[in-house]
């Protein structure tokens, strides 16, 4: 079986779904190495995501169907030792760590100034 046709077979419902299907996709697939990282979609921006890569690097992404660029944006590597993200920021969207809801200084006093504060 070709991973098309895994995918086609198995994937009923791609949204949401990425972390689930190439775990199971990797596991009939053993030479399949999965990546978990951020997809930038031309129309959506950048989203987090799962896919694969096949022995030759190519990228096998069975929920790429979810994205209105159908998998034709760029994909981008998690780097697995950087600090893990708590959230997104309150006022501009970005990552946050350690908890916080605020990237930082200049975001805390638009998010006030916003408030009323």
């Amino acid at each position: 079986m070709t991973y098309s046709e895994w995918i086609v077979i198995n994937v009923i419902d791609p949204v949401s779904t990425c972390r689930e299907v190439t775990m199971e996709m990797e596991k009939e697939f053993p030479e399949l190495t999965r990546v978990r990282g951020h997809y930038h979609c031309w129309i959506w921006g950048v989203r987090e995501h799962w896919w694969l890569f096949d022995p030759a690097g190519n990228v096998v992404d069975p929920t790429r169907a979810q994205f209105p660029s159908r998998g034709d944006g760029v994909y981008v590597p998690w780097n697995e030792g950087a600090p893990e993200p708590t959230g997104k920021c309150a006022n501009c969207g970005d990552y946050v760590f350690d908890g916080s809801t605020l990237c930082g200084e200049s975001c805390r006093v638009e998010f006030m100034v916003e408030l009323g504060g």
